[in-house]
């Protein structure tokens, strides 16, 4: 599976190329006024999860801004339209970057190029992100900053890290799940008047909507269609994290594919591989109980979660939220030691994984059977993901969105009175 060719030091390169269009940009929004009453959103996933959860809310708002999706392909631009976003526009083009421009506020999900990043000087903007941090993230993390060999020009990196945290530092709202998180954000964007607030994620109000059985309902039935005759059958998703275009080394060999197919005939289970949407994977075993689950085929991953039996991840935000449901944390990470040096975590791993974590499918496959035959194993599994969930999680209310919305829109009026 290909990434399609980004990485961490391609986009860098790219953003110091393109500062004189960001400087073009702020002095353009010097004489424009911007209007309180418009509102530009955009995600490079397009309008689902936390945009799209911000977008409704806007629109319950007792006086609802007029909210326009900028929007960067053809298929986002139907995708919008489908899920009844009144208004999209082009990101890149000459009315994306004025509305940019217009707008009083712009939220984003992952960088300020979700929306026209040539026209943000002067707005609120609101940085919903797209996980919670356990990997390091932009200026805190050596391979954020990576600019593929030119590090080596002295004064190159650290005039990249000063231009992140330059730019960071104009987000003026970050909303997270929980004060364990606070520091982190703010430490990677540099974020430290107060703009990190526990309002809980947007993208998560999913997972504490309804009664638990109807949650658990709702996700089987969108599960149902991925596993064909197997709709009955147990559920581990294994979502491994992207790493910047390098191979996945926790793809299992023809054996290990072998002792999978066995475990999930044996234990009547479909193994669901979702690879990040940027990863890099050899994952062509396919087979009924083994299938490839892509982020084109189901573009969102919340609506899934409470109908699996178990999730397999290595450092991936998935598992955050994923708690939530009580059900087994299965951790592997084969590459611990090189990605704590590369990228970094900002969480204790054994702590994470409940004190151990498994480094090779065949140690995977054995806490597996455990979890899933042994109910002393079973219940210390769900016990670490309810104290993981409660650390994780500080509102559970289903409201998320709401009140991300309500404080942006405070802010709104402060900044245009």
């Amino acid at each position: 599976m290909s990434s399609g060719g980004f990485g961490f030091a391609k986009g860098n390169l790219s953003k110091l190329l393109s500062v004189p269009r960001y400087a073009a940009g702020a002095m353009r929004a010097r004489w424009v006024e911007r209007d309180p009453r418009l509102w530009v959103v955009g995600s490079a996933f397009g309008p689902a999860e936390g945009a799209l959860a911000f977008v409704r809310a806007a629109a319950a708002l007792p006086e609802p801004p007029r909210v326009v999706w900028l929007s960067g392909s053809e298929s986002e631009t139907a995708a919008a339209k489908a899920a009844g976003i009144a208004r999209v526009v082009d990101r890149d083009s000459s009315e994306g970057h004025a509305l940019t421009l217009k707008a009083g506020l712009a939220a984003v999900t992952h960088g300020f190029g979700d929306v026209n990043r040539y026209g943000l000087s002067g707005a609120v903007i609101v940085q919903l992100w797209h996980g919670a941090p356990l990997k390091k993230l932009h200026a805190d993390s050596p391979a954020v900053t990576s600019l593929g060999g030119l590090e080596r020009v002295p004064g190159v990196s650290a005039l990249l890290r000063t231009a992140y945290r330059k730019g960071t530092r104009r987000i003026s709202l970050m909303p997270t799940s929980s004060g364990y998180f606070v520091p982190f954000l703010a430490s990677a964007f540099d974020l430290l008047g107060g703009q990190v607030q526990v309002l809980g994620e947007p993208r998560a109000d999913l997972l504490f909507t309804g009664t638990e059985v109807a949650r658990r309902a709702a996700a089987r039935a969108v599960l149902a269609p991925l596993l064909g005759e197997f709709a009955d059958s147990r559920v581990v998703l294994h979502a491994p994290t992207w790493r910047d275009g390098d191979a996945d080394p926790g793809v299992p060999t023809e054996l290990q594919w072998r002792r999978i197919q066995e475990v999930c005939d044996r234990l009547d289970v479909v193994l669901l591989v979702r690879p990040h949407p940027l990863g890099v994977g050899e994952y062509n075993h396919s087979s009924p109980r083994v299938r490839l689950l892509t982020a084109a085929m189901q573009p969102e991953s919340m609506p899934l979660l409470w109908g699996l039996d178990a999730l397999v991840t290595d450092y991936s935000s998935m598992a955050v939220d994923y708690v939530v449901t009580g059900g087994p944390l299965l951790l592997l990470a084969p590459d611990l030691e090189s990605y704590t040096r590369t990228r970094g975590l900002y969480v204790d791993y054994a702590w994470l994984a409940g004190g151990s974590w498994s480094t090779d499918w065949d140690q995977v496959l054995d806490r597996l059977e455990a979890v899933f035959t042994n109910p002393d194993a079973a219940a210390a599994a769900a016990a670490h993901s309810q104290e993981l969930a409660a650390r994780f999680h500080e509102w559970t209310d289903g409201r998320s969105a709401a009140r991300v919305v309500e404080a942006a829109s405070a802010l709104v009026r402060r900044r245009f009175p």
